[in-house]
């Protein structure tokens, strides 16, 4: 084998992730054809929660822990609406997992490493014999996931690194393979390992355990990698979004090149995935690359090279229909970052006309283009739930954020969406730089006077990753630490961020007494350290 593409634990397994499929598929169209996925991450969390089901100690359920295996496995088959029947009791299916999620993640937290600091995350690889302690992670990256990879002989890994919780296992299992086969080139992609390249490659720690970090999208810049790596073509310095180290160990950064057009990636292949794994019966697929509006000042597309690209309209829908029957599947999650309202509803008129059965969920933002006729043609092409990043419902807030909406267009939409028969997921941020008490206060008093235009609402701790860092007096933080990324909000889902301090409005630990506050407020309390990311 040439490329092992790896997804590594411990992260979200509710469905396959989209990123490796795309890079497979893209990898084979180009000359290479011996690349192989592997999800190690879903398999060892089916492990893990299985594990907890059985034996002299059923701490996931204490009660009727046979009953709860055998209603997830139902309501998985459910989903799959394989008659008239099952999609009569989709509600029932999707609440049963999502409760089941909850507090599996839960669980799992307790036998994996938590992180605070990159720099715990240092000092926890440090920790040697833990790799040969009987924690069942550990043991499962040392007795099954080392050996399948030794096994396999490839010449290049990739890790593709989403979650904070999956560094310190993926270093684990770097160390692991290194250390029986040195001559094998590794190199990390994906969102933490983009974001936070510099804490990474400023670490002594882990530095001989990788060669490098792509950054942004990968297609490209994977592809002249592994031919650089296995066909000894080009040079090391033109892969471009590649960070590295020379032969001097001093740290290089090629130059961010174009992004590959959407019509030239081909169908995301999920073909070495295991399916039946995964919580929910459900695919991801993308139309869209990157954000239309990409000025939001939170965001991590702000500052880089992620230009808004569109895929052909019918070759979307081809796509989805073929991934339905190719794997027995009507579930989908729409994984663009956001869709224009007019590209969105063209698409949906083409699903609608080609007659295929199918649901989805999506991420939108609350464009005056969903109007009540769009929402229901939405509705009718297979559309069911959506996440809105509304982030505020204070006006002052909303500006410095630079999300251009306001409150009552989004009410608007929202009740379009709801009168539609579409679920309305709300995701907010509490803790923006400068925010002050009152202004957190109207964004949850926004939600308990609107209950009737979303299902439910999520309050996250603002997060520092975005070209803010470049721009600390426009936003009143000072003191940026981007060697040791950190996580303030330990009672929800694992998230890195820069470290900073702040010089006006709320400090860190009055905003996260707000997000506290908020969450009981909303009856959205995480239940603990998650490792289950927003579920829809």
């Amino acid at each position: 084998m040439d490329i092992l593409l790896v997804f590594p634990p411990l992260g979200n397994h509710e469905h396959a992730h989209i990123g490796l499929p795309l890079l497979k598929g893209y990898l084979n169209k180009n000359g290479h054809s011996s690349c192989t996925i592997k999800d190690y991450n879903v398999e060892i969390m089916d492990k893990l929660i299985r594990d907890f089901m059985s034996g002299d100690t059923k701490v996931l359920f204490s009660k009727n822990s046979k009953n709860v295996s055998k209603n997830y496995t139902l309501a998985q088959e459910i989903l799959r609406g394989r008659n008239q029947s099952d999609k009569l009791k989709t509600s029932w299916a999707t609440d049963m997992i999502y409760r089941y999620m909850a507090v599996a993640g839960e669980c799992i937290s307790t036998v994996s490493f938590d992180p605070v600091t990159f720099k715990d995350v240092e000092k926890e690889f440090n920790c040697v014999e833990k790799e040969t302690g009987d924690n069942p992670v550990y043991k499962y990256i040392r007795e099954v996931i080392v050996p399948d990879i030794l096994a396999k002989k490839p010449s290049v890994i990739g890790f593709s690194l989403i979650y904070a919780s999956q560094v310190l296992y993926t270093l684990s299992i770097c160390r692991q393979v290194r250390k029986v086969d040195p001559n094998i080139k590794i190199f990390f992609g994906g969102p933490i390992a983009s974001i936070f390249w510099r804490a990474f490659m400023n670490s002594l720690t882990f530095a001989p355990y990788f060669d490098g970090i792509i950054r942004e999208q990968g297609e490209v810049p994977v592809l002249s990698l592994c031919d650089y790596w296995l066909k000894k073509k080009g040079s090391i310095e033109q892969v471009p979004n590649l960070v590295y180290r020379d032969e001097e160990g001093t740290v290089k950064e090629n130059p961010i090149g174009e992004n590959c057009p959407m019509d030239d990636i081909p169908m995301p292949d999920f073909t070495d995935m295991p399916l039946e794994l995964y919580s929910y019966p459900k695919l991801p697929f993308q139309m869209t690359r990157g954000c239309y509006w990409g000025r939001c000042s939170f965001c991590g597309h702000r500052g880089c090279n992620s230009k808004y690209m569109v895929a052909n309209k019918s070759k979307v829908v081809s796509e989805l229909k073929t991934l339905m029957e190719m794997h027995d599947i009507r579930m989908f999650h729409f994984a663009d970052d956001a869709i224009l309202p007019k590209y969105f509803v063209d698409v949906a008129r083409m699903i609608i006309d080609e007659k295929l059965d199918i649901v989805y969920s999506v991420f939108l933002r609350t464009e005056k283009g969903f109007t009540k006729e769009n929402c229901k043609i939405l509705f009718e092409s297979g559309l069911r739930s959506v996440l809105f990043g509304i982030e505020s419902a204070n006006s002052r807030i909303l500006k410095r954020m630079e999300k251009g909406m306001n409150v009552e267009t989004m009410k608007k939409v929202l009740r379009n969406f709801m009168e539609a028969g579409i679920s309305n997921h709300l995701s907010c941020i509490i803790g923006f730089p400068t925010e002050e008490k009152h202004e957190a206060y109207e964004t949850i008093q926004f939600l308990l006077d609107n209950k009737d235009i979303y299902h439910k609402a999520y309050l996250t701790p603002f997060g520092l990753f975005s070209d803010m860092v470049d721009q600390p007096e426009k936003f009143s933080i000072e003191e940026v630490d981007i060697y040791n990324p950190l996580r303030h909000d330990m009672e929800g889902y694992v998230a890195f961020e820069y470290a900073y301090n702040r010089n006006q409005g709320m400090s860190v630990e009055e905003y996260l007494e707000v997000l506290r506050e908020g969450r009981k407020l909303i009856n959205s309390v995480p239940p603990g350290a998650n490792y289950f990311s927003k579920s829809l």
